[in-house]
Protein backbone atom coordinates (compact mmCIF):
# COMPACT_ATOMS: atom_id res chain seq x y z
CA UNK A 1 0.00 0.00 0.00
CA UNK A 2 1.27 3.52 -1.11
CA UNK A 3 0.76 7.10 0.42
CA UNK A 4 0.21 9.91 -1.30
CA UNK A 5 2.39 12.47 -0.71
CA UNK A 6 -0.29 16.21 -0.10
CA UNK A 7 2.62 18.24 0.30
CA UNK A 8 3.57 18.55 -3.60
CA UNK A 9 -0.22 18.77 -4.56
CA UNK A 10 -1.21 22.46 -5.46
CA UNK A 11 -4.16 24.02 -3.58
CA UNK A 12 -7.29 24.41 -6.01
CA UNK A 13 -7.30 27.00 -8.21
CA UNK A 14 -10.11 29.88 -6.93
CA UNK A 15 -10.85 32.30 -9.15
CA UNK A 16 -11.14 36.27 -8.47
CA UNK A 17 -14.44 37.19 -7.38
CA UNK A 18 -15.93 39.66 -9.89
CA UNK A 19 -19.05 41.65 -10.74
CA UNK A 20 -19.64 43.92 -13.38
CA UNK A 21 -22.69 46.52 -12.70
CA UNK A 22 -23.63 48.09 -16.49
CA UNK A 23 -24.36 52.00 -16.74
CA UNK A 24 -28.18 53.07 -16.66
CA UNK A 25 -29.05 55.19 -19.57
CA UNK A 26 -31.82 56.97 -18.83
CA UNK A 27 -33.89 57.72 -22.32
CA UNK A 28 -35.47 60.93 -20.96
CA UNK A 29 -31.92 62.34 -21.54
CA UNK A 30 -32.22 61.71 -25.47
CA UNK A 31 -36.39 62.61 -25.90
CA UNK A 32 -35.91 66.64 -24.76
CA UNK A 33 -33.16 67.17 -27.92
CA UNK A 34 -35.15 64.81 -30.45
CA UNK A 35 -38.46 66.98 -29.65
CA UNK A 36 -36.63 70.35 -29.26
CA UNK A 37 -34.77 69.15 -33.06
CA UNK A 38 -38.35 69.09 -34.34
CA UNK A 39 -39.85 71.66 -33.12
CA UNK A 40 -36.93 73.46 -35.14
CA UNK A 41 -37.26 71.72 -38.16
CA UNK A 42 -40.59 72.52 -38.35
CA UNK A 43 -39.98 75.96 -37.85
CA UNK A 44 -37.26 76.09 -40.68
CA UNK A 45 -39.34 74.05 -42.95
CA UNK A 46 -42.28 76.92 -41.95
CA UNK A 47 -39.95 79.90 -42.38
CA UNK A 48 -38.11 78.46 -45.82
CA UNK A 49 -39.39 80.64 -49.09
CA UNK A 50 -39.64 77.44 -51.16
CA UNK A 51 -40.18 73.49 -49.85
CA UNK A 52 -37.50 72.53 -51.78
CA UNK A 53 -35.01 75.06 -49.69
CA UNK A 54 -36.93 73.84 -46.44
CA UNK A 55 -36.78 70.24 -47.29
CA UNK A 56 -32.85 70.52 -47.91
CA UNK A 57 -32.52 72.46 -45.33
CA UNK A 58 -34.03 70.04 -42.90
CA UNK A 59 -32.23 67.12 -44.27
CA UNK A 60 -29.00 68.88 -43.94
CA UNK A 61 -29.35 69.50 -40.09
CA UNK A 62 -31.35 66.35 -38.95
CA UNK A 63 -29.19 63.57 -39.89
CA UNK A 64 -25.32 64.52 -38.33
CA UNK A 65 -27.52 65.71 -35.28
CA UNK A 66 -29.10 62.25 -35.42
CA UNK A 67 -26.04 60.34 -35.87
CA UNK A 68 -23.69 62.31 -32.94
CA UNK A 69 -27.55 61.53 -30.41
CA UNK A 70 -27.31 57.55 -31.55
CA UNK A 71 -23.32 57.86 -30.52
CA UNK A 72 -23.44 58.97 -27.21
CA UNK A 73 -26.65 56.64 -26.48
CA UNK A 74 -23.95 53.71 -28.20
CA UNK A 75 -21.40 55.00 -25.75
CA UNK A 76 -23.02 55.10 -22.65
CA UNK A 77 -24.67 52.18 -23.31
CA UNK A 78 -21.24 50.28 -23.29
CA UNK A 79 -19.82 51.66 -19.62
CA UNK A 80 -19.41 49.36 -16.66
CA UNK A 81 -18.79 49.06 -12.90
CA UNK A 82 -16.46 46.43 -12.23
CA UNK A 83 -16.21 45.31 -8.58
CA UNK A 84 -12.81 42.84 -8.41
CA UNK A 85 -10.99 42.67 -5.07
CA UNK A 86 -10.66 45.37 -3.89
CA UNK A 87 -11.12 47.85 -6.56
CA UNK A 88 -13.94 49.67 -8.40
CA UNK A 89 -13.06 49.76 -11.85
CA UNK A 90 -15.09 52.54 -13.72
CA UNK A 91 -14.83 51.77 -17.54
CA UNK A 92 -16.00 54.23 -20.50
CA UNK A 93 -15.38 53.48 -24.26
CA UNK A 94 -13.07 56.73 -24.02
CA UNK A 95 -11.87 56.55 -20.53
CA UNK A 96 -11.49 54.53 -17.11
CA UNK A 97 -10.93 55.05 -13.73
CA UNK A 98 -9.65 52.68 -10.74
CA UNK A 99 -10.27 53.47 -7.12
CA UNK A 100 -9.64 51.82 -3.94
CA UNK A 101 -12.54 50.23 -2.15
CA UNK A 102 -11.27 51.35 1.06
CA UNK A 103 -10.73 54.85 0.18
CA UNK A 104 -14.07 55.03 -0.83
CA UNK A 105 -15.81 57.12 2.28
CA UNK A 106 -19.18 58.52 1.13
CA UNK A 107 -22.17 57.25 -1.52
CA UNK A 108 -25.09 59.93 -2.14
CA UNK A 109 -28.06 59.40 -4.36
CA UNK A 110 -29.14 62.66 -5.68
CA UNK A 111 -29.43 64.89 -8.68
CA UNK A 112 -26.10 66.70 -9.47
CA UNK A 113 -24.67 69.09 -11.46
CA UNK A 114 -21.70 67.31 -13.04
CA UNK A 115 -18.26 68.13 -13.99
CA UNK A 116 -16.23 67.49 -16.91
CA UNK A 117 -14.34 64.49 -16.33
CA UNK A 118 -16.50 62.92 -13.29
CA UNK A 119 -18.95 61.79 -15.27
CA UNK A 120 -19.50 57.97 -15.50
CA UNK A 121 -23.21 58.82 -15.14
CA UNK A 122 -26.43 58.57 -18.30
CA UNK A 123 -29.33 58.92 -15.88
CA UNK A 124 -30.80 62.40 -14.30
CA UNK A 125 -30.56 60.60 -10.59
CA UNK A 126 -26.71 59.64 -10.18
CA UNK A 127 -24.71 58.55 -7.25
CA UNK A 128 -21.88 60.78 -6.17
CA UNK A 129 -18.91 58.29 -4.96
CA UNK A 130 -16.42 60.55 -2.82
CA UNK A 131 -12.70 58.96 -1.87
CA UNK A 132 -9.64 59.55 -0.98
CA UNK A 133 -9.26 63.37 0.47
CA UNK A 134 -11.50 65.28 -2.28
CA UNK A 135 -12.05 62.95 -5.26
CA UNK A 136 -15.38 62.22 -6.39
CA UNK A 137 -17.10 60.71 -9.55
CA UNK A 138 -20.75 60.20 -10.47
CA UNK A 139 -22.15 56.31 -11.60
CA UNK A 140 -25.68 55.29 -12.40
CA UNK A 141 -25.61 51.63 -11.92
CA UNK A 142 -28.79 49.78 -13.77
CA UNK A 143 -29.04 47.88 -9.60
CA UNK A 144 -28.12 51.04 -7.75
CA UNK A 145 -28.84 48.98 -4.16
CA UNK A 146 -26.77 45.43 -5.13
CA UNK A 147 -24.20 48.03 -6.44
CA UNK A 148 -24.12 50.47 -2.89
CA UNK A 149 -24.46 46.45 -1.06
CA UNK A 150 -21.67 45.26 -2.87
CA UNK A 151 -19.24 48.27 -1.97
CA UNK A 152 -20.49 48.29 1.47
CA UNK A 153 -19.61 44.32 2.25
CA UNK A 154 -16.11 45.11 1.25
CA UNK A 155 -16.02 48.06 3.23
CA UNK A 156 -18.53 48.38 5.85
CA UNK A 157 -17.31 52.34 6.85
CA UNK A 158 -18.95 53.64 3.70
CA UNK A 159 -22.06 55.92 4.33
CA UNK A 160 -25.03 56.01 2.55
CA UNK A 161 -27.93 58.95 2.08
CA UNK A 162 -30.08 59.86 -0.19
CA UNK A 163 -31.81 63.50 -1.29
CA UNK A 164 -35.31 64.06 0.15
CA UNK A 165 -37.91 62.96 -2.36
CA UNK A 166 -35.18 60.71 -4.49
Amino acid sequence: MTTMDNSTVPPPFVPKRQVVFQCKVDNRMYKWPIIMLCIFDAIVFIMAPTILLGLISVLWVSPPFLIVMLLSWYLWSKTTYTIEDNVLRLSAPLKSLAINIDSIKKIRRGKFWVERGRNYSATYIKLRIIYDRSGYVYVSPEEEESFVATLQAINPNIEYSSERGL
